[in-house]
């Protein structure tokens, strides 16, 4: 199965109530993986929620289809879609679906509008995520934040994320080539040294 690599980097599985951080390159696929792990949630019936501030649902959907066909994860009534940049709104729609798993793609451009800094700064990336956090550990939802990696290798914005959940993913490969490797950095549920590896056909 296609998700038993991803699984067993997890040390299992998603755990309830775990907040999971993501990084990896911009365009290295982030944003597919995740989408087909979400739709293989939801063909088991659970509910969730995949919340995106860099694309309109419109072209989620396209993503989805492109992926699956029309009849894939665009149209599966458990997986829910939400385009917004504001953290209240997406943790209100959040509230309502009550999701199993809840991912924000990505961290960078979401912000709250009581802090006074634009999104991707130090101070909205730290109470953007300490809120997703919280939210994780009160309603037992599974958080994945995506972040992407600056030119140095690390996730933007800081390190300081990587303090604030349980577990962080590195997804590393060549966008010019088919495979991708998924490794955990840290894991407070399993071993760091496993690695996941897919093939990108999209």
């Amino acid at each position: 199965m296609l998700f038993r690599s991803f699984d067993r980097v997890l040390g299992g599985g998603f755990v309830p109530g775990s907040a999971v951080l993501l990084g990896g390159d911009p365009g290295i696929g982030k944003s597919t993986l995740l989408l087909q792990a979400l739709a293989a949630l939801a063909d088991g019936g659970a509910n969730v929620l995949y919340a995106s501030s860099e694309e309109s649902a419109h072209q989620v959907r396209l993503r989805a289809e492109r992926l699956q066909g029309s009849d894939g994860p665009a149209r599966n009534a458990h997986l829910w879609v939400l385009s917004e940049t504001s953290l209240a709104r997406v943790l209100e729609q959040a509230r309502r679906v009550q999701p199993t798993v809840l991912v924000v793609d990505s961290i960078q451009l979401v912000h709250r509008a009581d802090v006074d800094a634009v999104p991707g700064s130090a101070s909205q990336l730290r109470r953007c995520a300490l809120d997703l956090v919280a939210f994780a550990k009160s309603s037992g939802c599974v958080v994945v934040i995506v972040g992407h990696v600056t030119k140095d290798g690390l996730l933007a914005g800081p390190r300081l994320l990587e303090h604030l959940v349980d577990v962080v993913l590195s997804f590393e490969g060549d966008r010019h080539h088919a495979h991708r490797a998924v490794r955990a950095i840290k894991n407070r549920f399993g071993s760091t040294f496993e690695v996941g590896l897919f093939r990108s056909e999209e």
